[in-house]
């Protein structure tokens, strides 16, 4: 049963996600109206509905009227709760803010503002198919989500689900809800990635010189032209390649990364944006080689800003 569920849900997902995409696109801004709200008992409220019903054939049977008073009380209860819960998150509005950005293997925090007429209580947030949950009892400005990332490169921020159980948990409402925010992954700096990588990851560099002709371990994706031949002949069981030929440094004002593919290129990625950082942080004007595209030498973060983003998406 359970694994009928695990797959059934990426089909479920893909329906709704297809049903949300027409009723309501991804917007700078989304003021939450009756078409986005979804409201529907909770557990509570099917026992709650039960109670009521029991109260009123026992009252029916035994001709109490005071058990049918307090049958048609608590259905009025119920009932009520729906409009209580429904004015509760109707009017809400979420905004994008700037563009959240962070690097690979961090955390990206992403902000949305929130803002409304009234005051909705008992809120809770989460991105869809994340297992973080922000829980408001009051509203709050601005909330924020950290998204774990492994990849670099540009995302669209998942639908966000804005749930409340107001006032008595009988019913719960809910909107998924599609921000048009962009967050930016960059491609982690050397150094970090040296800092957090693990023995075997230090094995695989045992090859490094600390002279001008630095070398490295050979790895998919390396140019044969790189790779020190006399050293192969010795030990063809552990091919190298001269790194320097990665990340030149004959022009100090120019990061350049040459044509690779696959963790070779990786690799390069992550040293040009080490880079890029220490240039920015001496102040030096540095611009940015790619092999389809080209930036001119400039300094500012706005100019950093650019360099990292073409990075991402090389």
């Amino acid at each position: 049963m359970f694994n009928l569920k695990q797959r059934l849900y990426p089909l479920y997902w893909r329906l709704l996600t297809r049903y949300l995409n027409k009723r309501q696109p991804a917007a700078s801004q989304v003021r939450l109206t009756q078409k986005l709200i979804f409201i529907l008992p909770t557990r509570y409220g099917w026992w709650f509905l039960l109670l009521i019903m029991l109260l009123y054939l026992l009252g029916t049977n035994y001709q109490n009227n005071l058990i049918l008073l307090l049958s048609y009380l608590l259905l009025s209860l119920f009932l009520f709760s729906i409009a209580l819960s429904y004015q509760n998150i109707s009017g809400l509005i979420i905004q994008a803010q700037k563009s959240a950005e962070g690097f690979a293997g961090e955390y990206v925090n992403a902000q949305l503002s929130l803002s409304s007429q009234k005051q909705p209580k008992m809120l809770q947030f989460n991105l869809v198919q994340h297992n973080e949950l922000i829980e408001q009892p009051e509203l709050k400005h601005n909330i924020s989500f950290n998204l774990a990332v492994t990849q670099r490169g540009k995302y669209q921020l998942p639908r966000v689900k804005i749930s409340s159980q107001y006032p008595f948990g009988l019913w719960r409402v809910w909107s998924y809800i599609a921000i048009e925010q962009i967050y930016w992954v960059y491609p982690a700096a050397a150094d970090h990635v040296a800092a957090n990588s693990s023995a075997a990851d230090n094995d695989a560099t045992q090859f490094m010189q600390p002279s001008g002709d630095s070398l490295a371990a050979y790895q998919a994706g390396d140019s044969i032209r790189h790779i020190v031949w006399k050293r192969l002949a010795r030990d063809p069981a552990n091919p190298v390649v001269r790194q320097q030929l990665i990340a030149p440094k004959a022009e100090p004002s120019w990061v350049v990364v040459p044509k690779l593919t696959g963790d070779a290129l990786e690799r390069a990625l992550r040293q040009a944006c080490q880079q890029l950082l220490a240039l920015e942080k001496s102040g030096t004007r540095y611009g940015l080689k790619l092999p389809n595209l080209t930036l001119a030498q400039a300094v500012g973060p706005l100019h950093l800003q650019r360099c990292l983003q073409a990075l991402a998406l090389c």
